[in-house]
């Protein structure tokens, strides 16, 4: 099978280089590696046409420039549709990657035709690239290898797959999403450091990775492998805006920002028809039932109107969202 590599980048010039050193350091190289930038203000394109030219990598690595700002969701839909390798790696520009990364997850993908999509385990490091640990942080990996299938319910409940750890198969992607994505975001095209189009009003705003394995578990193809092949570098200009730290994960303003966030993006996997069985829908008006509840709980301040919607929802929320919840219902808008 042939391997693409693609990453939507945008004012990384802090960590890019490091994340394009762990990509060409592959124990499999990859026989595309396709970059997008979208507007950056910084020395992220002047750092990414240095690296490839350094190491000479003008035949199989390939800088795109947006011409008008497409978003962070747009930009990496784009670049993925440029993708032509048989199985497709999504990377972000400030996250790092184990050396056999590539190499361990095409050996499993081979082995399993049933895997549409694959996900490794991830560690966690902070901005100078020292490991950290968090409340709300991924499982950590046991090292077993094994590899499990995900379902649409655990997506939904607790989203722990960003887009640094999956590889899709491109076939699949095309035929599954392709008519989704060309109905919302049609005809889009740039040159290599040209102007793009930039992306219409209609342009789709569910986060590429949770597009990608709400997809894949619901057609029962997305597996797990229990193996840590990448670290994600949590910092102050994450795209996500993710958060470690218990006094700012423990606002009541963030927390509700973050429920909301949530709950657009729900609305628009049932506005966009992404789900199409049945189970899938019912799975999609359950958790958003529940996140709905969540909100309204945590916006009267009441703890027991906290623990009623944790009691009626138990399936769609974690014990750890509950505890942080109670946590921020007690101590008010203070925090901690």
């Amino acid at each position: 099978m042939t391997v693409s590599v693609c990453m939507g980048i945008y004012n990384g010039e802090k960590y890019i280089e490091e994340q394009l050193d762990s990509i060409l350091g592959q124990t499999r190289r990859a026989d595309e590696v396709i970059l997008c930038d979208d507007c950056s203000t910084d020395r992220t394109v002047e750092i990414v046409r240095r690296f490839i030219e350094g190491h000479g990598l003008q035949e199989s690595w390939r800088l795109y420039c947006n011409g008008e700002n497409r978003g962070y969701p747009g930009n990496f839909y784009y670049v993925m549709g440029l993708c032509t390798g048989d199985v497709v790696f999504l990377a972000d520009q400030d996250d790092v990657w184990a050396a056999t990364k590539l190499e361990r997850m095409c050996m499993v993908l081979e082995g399993h035709p049933e895997a549409d999509v694959l996900a490794c385990k991830f560690g966690l490091m902070d901005g100078a690239g020292e490991r950290i640990h968090a409340v709300m942080a991924p499982s950590h990996s046991l090292g077993t290898g094994r590899l499990r299938q995900v379902g649409l319910r655990e997506i939904f409940r607790k989203y722990q797959w960003p887009g640094m750890v999956l590889a899709y198969r491109n076939g699949w992607y095309r035929e599954r999403g392709g008519g989704l994505l060309g109905r919302v975001d049609p005809g889009l095209s740039s040159e290599e450091d040209g102007e793009g189009m930039g992306v219409g009003a209609e342009a789709i705003r569910i986060p590429h990775d949770i597009f990608v394995c709400a997809m894949a578990a619901e057609d029962g193809a997305f597996f797990h492998m229990d193996e840590e092949l990448a670290y994600h570098r949590r910092h102050e200009s994450n795209t996500a805006a993710e958060e470690h730290r218990m006094g700012k994960l423990l606002q009541k303003e963030r927390k509700l920002w973050e429920i909301e966030k949530y709950l657009r993006m729900l609305g628009e996997f049932g506005e966009r028809e992404v789900l199409r069985t049945e189970a899938g829908k019912r799975i999609l008006r359950e958790k958003t039932r529940a996140m709905e509840g969540r909100y309204e709980a945590l916006q009267s301040g009441k703890i027991w109107r906290v623990l009623r919607a944790a009691v009626r929802d138990w399936r769609q929320v974690r014990v750890v969202a509950v505890v942080c919840d109670l946590v921020i219902v007690r101590e008010g808008s203070r925090g901690l």
